[in-house]
Parts: structure tokens; C-alpha cells; sequence
């Protein structure tokens, strides 16, 4: 940034970045961005709230060069409208491998009834878990939104999450992680799986990097 001197650049982390710390964490970041004469925007903002079901809340920094900003720099407004993991599943046929079959899974037929009858929800229905249900190893149901993707971790679901679809417990394939994200349907995929959930899992939301890019247009 010093030497290259963007009109514009975009960060992103993890919500709790503000409190890291108490606070000072990100008191040097701002300090270190505003000493190099940008002027700071941030937000935390939901993946679950632009049209993807995934629940990722992030903290998006927009840091705007001083000389440029017009202060109308606005973050985006969220969607009304919501997608569930039904709506970006793939089919049986595409899903077999995915599918976990563990002695010690567990499926609580009240919240499993419930989520059936709620319907579509934007929010993460769990209904069960594998094991001790620890990370990796809870489930969830189709008919509410993902949980957030992840680039490392452990359990019967690591990085996915594991999802009650069609009857089955499963984890998400790699086509799936990426329509969590936001990724076009012709974005090629590689070859290593478990390289490619690890690239979804730390990747921005696109739809969401789209509404902040539209929000500079201001500028």
C-alpha cells in the first residue's frame, strides 16, 4: 500500500477483529491506514443477507485514499429476499460420495419435524449431530442456510458442515461451497477437494464484494 498507492483497497476478517485484543488490535490497524492517508469504512456484514445461504459475518474494511474521498462512501443495503441450502443442492447422483455413514449419528425427530413444517428459514436449523457433536459433527437441515464455510478443521463434516438432504446426512460438495460463496456456475473447480473447500472456505462472498464495489461507484 505504501509503495503502490491504490485509490482504493478492500479488507476482511473476522468479526471479532474490533474487540481483538481489547480493541487495540485494530486501533493500530486504523492508525497504520490512516497514517498512510487513507480514510477508513467498516461494517460487519452477513453473506446470509445477499442473496447466499451461508450465515458468514465479516467485518469488511473499505479504505478509500484521502485525496479522492467525497465522504459518500455507503455500505450496501441487505437483500430481501433469502436462498437456502435446498435451493444450491446437487443432485443424489452428484452427492454419493459426500454422504456420512457413522453408527453415532443421531437425528432429533422433534426439531427434525419442526424444521419440515417451518419451511425455508435464513437462518441455520440444527436437527442432530455425530458423535459428541463438536465442531464439524452437527447437523443441519436443507430448509435453512449454511453455516459458515470454513478453511481448516476437524469432524465427520470438516470445512462443510454436515446437512440432513434428501433423507441423508452429508457434507457439502465443492460445487455447493462455492454457490455458498457466490461463485458463477463456470468457475472450474480444482481437481483436489480438499484444496478447493480450503479455497471457498477462505474466500470473500461474492455478492456481497459486488454491493460494496457498487457502493464506490459514489466516489
Amino acid at each position: 500500500m505504501k509503495y503502490h498507492k491504490p485509490k482504493v483497497i478492500f479488507l476482511e476478517n473476522v468479526k471479532n477483529l474490533k474487540a481483538h485484543n481489547g480493541g487495540a488490535t485494530f486501533q493500530i490497524i486504523e492508525k497504520t491506514l490512516t497514517d498512510l492517508n487513507y480514510t477508513l469504512y467498516y461494517k460487519v456484514l452477513n453473506a446470509k443477507n445477499f442473496g447466499l445461504p451461508q450465515n458468514r459475518e465479516r467485518i469488511a474494511i473499505v479504505c478509500i485514499r484521502k485525496d479522492i474521498d467525497n465522504k459518500k462512501f455507503a455500505f450496501p443495503n441487505s437483500y430481501s429476499n433469502f436462498v437456502t441450502i435446498k435451493d444450491i443442492k446437487e443432485t443424489d447422483d452428484k452427492t454419493e460420495k459426500y454422504v456420512i455413514q457413522r453408527e453415532d449419528i443421531f437425528i432429533d425427530e422433534k426439531k427434525l419435524q419442526k424444521a419440515i413444517l417451518e419451511g425455508k428459514v435464513n437462518r441455520p436449523v440444527q436437527i442432530g449431530t455425530i458423535g459428541k457433536g463438536g465442531q464439524g459433527n452437527r447437523i443441519y437441515h436443507e430448509n435453512g442456510i449454511g453455516i459458515t464455510l470454513a478453511a481448516s478443521g476437524g469432524g465427520a463434516a470438516s470445512k462443510t458442515g454436515a446437512y440432513y438432504i434428501n433423507g441423508r446426512v452429508r457434507k457439502l460438495s465443492p460445487r455447493e461451497a462455492a454457490r455458498l460463496q457466490g461463485f458463477p456456475e463456470e468457475f472450474k473447480i480444482i481437481s483436489n477437494e480438499n484444496q478447493a473447500l480450503k479455497q471457498f472456505g477462505n474466500s470473500v462472498p461474492i455478492n456481497l464484494l459486488k454491493e460494496v464495489v457498487r457502493g464506490l461507484e459514489r466516489i
